[in-house]
């Protein structure tokens, strides 16, 4: 460990380290910095960037030795976290991570962000190093209203094990489509969106976007919170071109919901199969060139009879 010593002067510190005051001799084991993890916060998604909170606390005894606005051998200065995996398939983006000074009885929070890729789902472990400063010793010397004032600092580096859990995640799919689209018209479509994840999805909503036949799409304003397993359904409306012939079309949407662990929103993209039925005027269309192809047949067929008729009875006649 290193120790640094700074040389300070101060007019006003005989009220409170009298002259000849060592600090030094006189350590207990109390008189120390005791930083612990405090709790955990965040998942790794499978295959997606992820944040993981880490709260930070100086579970050390308060010395009651000096002023509170004096020198204190229990606080931790200057701490710089890092975070570490010893599996090569979770991967550490940030680096060190600073969380300022903490006194006894404080604490402070750190964010990663990690990225869980080729793992099994379950229960992974991590390793965080703290690199902190902490006073060891003062020392004051000389005599009169200005005394030299030594102040030794030592710099310390503890690592503490934690564990992170690797999670599918919200994974939103289309379960279902209610409604038709016709050509030249617009129709309401309803889209029931399902979780097959397993976190939750929150304040989702579609934003759907036109696409070739679609020329407008009109999305609902409607929110919805999905929970792992459930489904839920929302609205929307779509102009089709009336120069469209019937099939199915992709109509692409943006799906995004608020996480739960960390607030974010995220977004995922979707295709939306839509049918494209054919318009009344096709179908009447249709049906009457049918038609007509009938009745063009059956009159055909009634003059070939009457023909074929006529030709018996010439024959009758002339024999």
């Amino acid at each position: 460990m290193n120790v640094s010593r700074v040389l300070c002067q101060f007019l006003l510190l005989p009220l409170l380290l009298p002259a000849g005051f060592s600090a030094g001799a006189d350590d207990s084991p109390a008189e120390v910095p005791h930083l612990q993890i405090s709790s955990i916060f965040g998942n790794l998604e499978e295959s997606r960037p992820s944040s993981i909170f880490i709260v930070l606390k100086n579970n050390a005894t308060p010395s009651k030795k000096l002023d509170a606005n004096g020198p204190n051998k229990t606080n931790a200065s200057s701490i710089a976290a890092e975070l570490f995996s010893p599996d090569d398939r979770i991967k550490i983006f940030s680096g060190p991570q600073m969380a300022g000074s903490l006194a006894a009885g404080e604490n402070a929070t750190v964010q990663f962000m990690a990225l869980a890729e080729g793992t099994a789902l379950g229960i992974y472990p991590l390793q965080l190093r703290l690199n902190y400063s902490r006073l060891s010793q003062v020392t004051a010397s000389g005599e009169g209203s200005i005394p030299n004032v030594v102040f030794a600092y030592e710099s310390i580096s503890i690592e503490l094990p934690l564990q992170v859990e690797v999670v599918r995640g919200p994974k939103i799919e289309v379960e279902e489509l209610g409604g038709e689209t016709l050509p030249g018209i617009e129709s309401n479509l309803q889209l029931v969106l399902v979780n097959r994840g397993d976190e939750p999805a929150l304040d989702l909503q579609v934003q759907a976007r036109p696409s070739p036949p679609f020329l407008m799409v009109e999305n609902g304003k409607e929110q919805a919170s999905i929970a792992p397993g459930e489904s839920a359904p929302l609205s929307l409306s779509v102009f089709t071109d009336e120069d469209a012939t019937s099939g199915y079309y992709v109509l692409p949407c943006m799906i995004s919901y608020r996480d739960e662990q960390d607030g974010e929103r995220r977004s995922q993209e979707l295709a939306v199969l839509v049918f494209v039925g054919e318009d009344a005027f096709s179908s009447w269309l249709h049906l009457g060139v049918a038609g007509l192809i009938l009745l063009l047949l059956a009159g055909g067929f009634w003059g070939l009879k009457r023909f074929m008729s006529g030709r018996r009875r010439l024959r009758i006649i002339k024999s």
